[in-house]
């Protein structure tokens, strides 16, 4: 079965890397132009194939790309540093460098200082935010942006499949028992088929609510085959829960339009995901979450009696090498956020996700814009998402959140303003009624 399901995601991967170029206008029209989305689109597959591209030195080789996104943006604005013109979207940017700043600092000056080579980690998270800046001053982005990027991430990922011996982790036995259909763990060139996974789930949520009819179906047949390999159970609940998400976006847009959800109901959607986590670091046990709470354990005890503040993530690697910590990062985007700063990077976490929610669409579809973020808040239990405090693989899912500004795009229906008053007003009732044109505006006859 597995030679047959590597035959299969090869085979499925070119396909998708074919119809990607032949798609190529509806490509760049999601991205609002096509240099945006090579650019972005580059981004993200040299990021996930710089392990193979420059092995131990992959981290630089980001660092190089993310060097060159800023440039490349400086270059296209003229050095112009406008940001996004809308305001939500302003305060989410400046929400996560907060994060990033509050965190450095808690790094610098706890302990002995930052541990190892991590100050070159946080000089890329900084000039990343300096690129999603620049890039949200430009041309709106649709959720479809997100669905081409995975796709394109994974037809990288899944090419090499059937010649790729090494793409396969073996089933595992005993109390953590894991296997899939294909009789192997897909996991490509990675170390962990959950990092495929979780590439996969994010690309197909976005492919069910942006794209229309056969395409959006081939997309789903292709990301459950992904899944299905890797045997992720996590993958599985995240987009269970988050398929309730959906179905009732799609119930409540189907009445009327929204161009943003109201922010009394993203914070204690917030607020809920936030405890639930922190309950959950503190009152894990070695095997909770398939020994996910091995690892909390460690990070809630080394940083006791330090809990507002937290101590700096570099404390992690330093734990690592002396051998008193799992080989394994945090498994939580919300424990990273605590031991790296504490509940107060916490709190900051938190504000920047119901702001992420909050930010307004243009073409009435609110709650399916937001699916991926619905998504981020779930999946952040188990894994980190992004890591607000280096760049990697992962990190174009958060730059596309923020850019996100519709749902369909140039493919959807003229955008609706939902808090507009749809009545006439009484000076143009009066012109209809005495058959004068609107100021500014000309005769039928005269604009032919």
């Amino acid at each position: 079965m597995t030679t047959l399901f590597g035959v299969l995601l090869s085979a499925a991967g070119l396909a998708v890397a074919g119809w990607l170029v032949y798609a190529r206008q509806a490509v760049a029209a999601s991205f609002g132009g096509a240099s945006t989305a090579v650019a972005l689109i580059g981004f993200a597959a040299l990021a996930n194939a710089a392990p193979v591209l420059a092995g131990d030195h992959s981290s630089a080789l980001i660092g190089v790309l993310v060097f060159a996104l800023v440039v490349w943006l400086l270059v296209v604005h003229r050095g112009r540093l406008a940001g996004p013109p809308e305001i939500w979207r302003r305060i989410c940017l400046g929400l996560a460098g907060a994060v990033l700043v509050w965190c450095v600092g808690v790094d610098v000056l706890t302990g002995d200082g930052v541990y190892g080579s991590r100050l070159p980690a946080y000089a890329a998270a900084g000039l990343l935010l300096v690129a999603v800046w620049l890039l949200a001053a430009g041309a709106p982005v649709s959720l479809g942006a997100m669905a081409y990027t995975g796709l394109a991430v994974l037809s990288l990922l899944t090419i090499p499949t059937a010649v790729y011996g090494q793409a396969w982790r073996a089933c595992t036995d005993g109390q953590l028992e894991k296997c899939s259909l294909a009789g192997g763990l897909f996991k490509s060139f990675y170390d962990s088929e959950n990092y495929i996974a979780l590439i996969t789930s994010f690309t197909l949520v976005a492919a069910v609510c942006a794209l229309r009819r056969a395409e959006r179906w081939a997309v789903v047949t292709f990301c459950l085959l992904v899944i299905v390999a890797t045997g992720s159970r996590t993958s599985y609940l995240a987009l269970a829960a988050v398929g309730v998400w959906v179905l009732g976006a799609w119930m409540m847009e189907w009445r009327r339009p929204y161009q943003r959800i109201h922010f009394v109901l993203c914070v204690p959607l917030v607020v809920g995901a936030v405890a639930v986590a922190t309950y959950l670091a503190w009152s894990a046990s070695k095997t909770t979450l398939s020994n996910r709470g091995n690892i909390w354990i460690h990070a809630r005890e080394y940083i006791a009696g330090s809990e507002g503040t937290g101590v700096g993530v570099s404390k992690w690697y330093y734990l690592r090498d002396i051998g008193e910590a799992p080989h394994h990062f945090f498994h939580s985007g919300y424990v990273l956020a605590i031991f790296s700063g504490g509940f107060v990077a916490l709190t900051l976490w938190g504000l920047l996700l119901a702001t992420l929610l909050r930010a307004p669409v243009v073409d009435g579809r609110a709650f399916s814009a937001k699916a991926p973020v619905a998504l981020f808040v779930i999946y952040s239990f188990t894994e980190v998402v992004w890591n607000p405090l280096s760049v990697d693989g992962l990190t174009w899912i958060f730059v596309l959140m923020v850019l996100t500004g519709s749902a369909l795009g140039s493919t959807g229906p003229v955008p609706v303003d939902a808090t507009a008053d749809p009545r006439p007003s009484a000076l143009t009732r009066l012109r209809r009624m005495t058959g004068r044109p609107a100021s500014g505006s000309a005769p039928t006859e005269a604009r032919d």
